[in-house]
């Protein structure tokens, strides 16, 4: 599978980690068709559509034949001279089989009931990986969360300071937004690793009057399933995949651009775990940027490019159109490794990750008291009323401003204010613990239900 950059030698696991490349690349592709081949003329073979002989001989020379550069060169050179996507493979592994045995080989099938049905078994076992990095970070997230239950911060809105909150609140959020990933993931993967094996038109024609069986026997060799009804022509479950990575990685491009901006020095309350041989850069040695939060955002990028391809792939000519068909050759296999790739980076920089709770302490307190502005209006909403509370803490935000006072001065200083709240009342607005609402049972309640779901889904 080319990848461009990802296929580096020297770059290439930035972009695509190896096990999930492992899946794509050109000689586990062919390997795959190859092994489908096999599956295919044996159970020909059982329904009498193929010689018994012949069926063992191809099955044997589809499966002990070496996958090299050697071979891979000879089938390359069989499609550009006839043009056609599995003609060179046909040929190369013919000239291979034993007698004339090697004309069995292909028969009934379509290049995409090969494609299709290999491209739904690599699709299972990326979505194994994909899954198993997702529970990891999920675990990594309830143990920040529970570390962090009562850890304040400022909360920030429209890029400014809101209200006290606590980091265990913010990642909680970002758990339970993953936790819902995991849940499409688990529900796509009734509709992965399903067969194809539905001939040219959909109709089964190529395998006989026992076709249905021939099909059923042939998704039971490769472990796989059935399909309802020949899906030649509708491709919802490929962009169903693509768009769910898309989802997954837009979360991750969250959580990573929130780590981004929380790391920098003026903030400094989050940062990247590094090892000492990291170097961030080459010209200020005292720098230590975010790069795998930078990551995050390039690479849920390019799967978002590769998720709307397949989008537009959906809109189907007939019972075959090779112009979106083939398009899914790249779109689907580089949205998976792109995909997955990412939440794995998303796994090694949330276990890594460094956590300053003075600094949060810090910024929280950087402006004079005026992330208790809420708590102060309402306080004095009990008295004054609602709107009448709203204008005089606004008027001292104000004043604060101006003059250079801080809030909590200001506040304290208000003739306005204080005919209705007395000093001690006021100072009670200003404590962090009031502040902070119900943070500590949003997130127990998360972890429990976290909980919940990771005992379900490990049964």
């Amino acid at each position: 599978m080319v990848f461009g950059i990802a296929d580096s030698v020297i770059f290439g696991s930035a972009w695509a980690a190896p096990e999930l490349r492992a899946l794509f690349d050109e000689e586990a592709r062919t390997r795959g068709w190859l092994s489908i081949l096999a599956a295919l003329v044996e159970t020909q073979a059982e329904f009498d559509l193929v010689p018994k002989d012949a069926a063992r001989a191809v099955a044997a020379t589809c499966r002990n034949t070496k996958v090299d550069s050697t071979f891979l060169a000879e089938v390359a050179a069989g499609r550009e001279r006839t043009g056609h996507s599995t003609a060179g493979l046909i040929d190369t592994i013919a000239r291979r089989c034993p007698r004339e045995t090697g004309e069995w080989f292909y028969v009934g099938a379509t290049v995409q009931d090969v494609t299709d049905t290999w491209t739904m078994g690599a699709l299972r076992a990326a979505h194994a990986l994909i899954l198993s990095d997702l529970q990891a970070v999920d675990a990594s997230l309830r143990g920040l969360a529970r570390k962090h239950r009562d850890t304040p911060m400022i909360g920030r809105t429209h890029g400014q300071h809101g209200l006290p909150m606590t980091f265990g609140l913010k990642v909680a959020g970002w758990g339970a937004e993953l936790g819902r990933h995991q849940q499409r993931l688990e529900a796509v993967r009734a509709r992965l690793g399903v067969v194809q094996l539905c001939g040219g038109v959909g109709s089964v024609s190529s395998l006989g009057p026992r076709g249905l069986g021939v099909q059923t026997r042939f998704a039971e060799r490769l472990g796989m399933r059935v399909p309802e009804i020949s899906w030649t022509a509708s491709r919802d479950v490929f962009a169903e995949w693509c768009a769910l990575l898309a989802l997954v990685c837009g979360t991750a491009d969250r959580i990573g651009k929130e780590v981004y901006n929380l790391a920098r020095t003026e903030i400094r309350e989050l940062s990247e775990g590094t090892s000492t041989a990291t170097i961030s850069s080459i010209t200020m040695p005292h720098k230590r940027n975010p790069e795998i939060a930078e990551s995050l955002g390039t690479l849920a990028r390019a799967v978002r490019h590769h998720a709307g391809a397949m989008l537009e792939g959906m809109a189907h000519e007939h019972e075959r159109d090779g112009r979106t068909w083939k398009g899914e050759w790249y779109d689907v296999p580089a949205a998976t490794v792109l995909g997955g790739t990412a939440v794995g980076l998303l796994r090694q920089m949330l276990d890594g990750l460094e956590v300053h709770p003075e600094r949060m302490r810090h910024n929280l307190e950087a402006t004079g008291g005026s992330a208790f502005s809420e708590a102060v209006m309402l306080t004095l909403a009990a008295r004054a009323g609602k709107q009448t509370a709203h204008r005089l803490v606004s008027e001292a935000a104000g004043k604060a401003r101006s003059s250079g006072q801080s809030f909590r001065e200001a506040v304290l200083g208000s003739e306005a204010i204080r005919k209705y709240l007395s000093e001690e009342e006021l100072m009670a607005a200003f404590s962090v613990d009031r502040a902070l609402g119900q943070c500590g049972a949003i997130v127990d309640a998360w972890l429990a239900n976290s909980d919940v779901i990771e005992e379900e889904s490990s049964r």
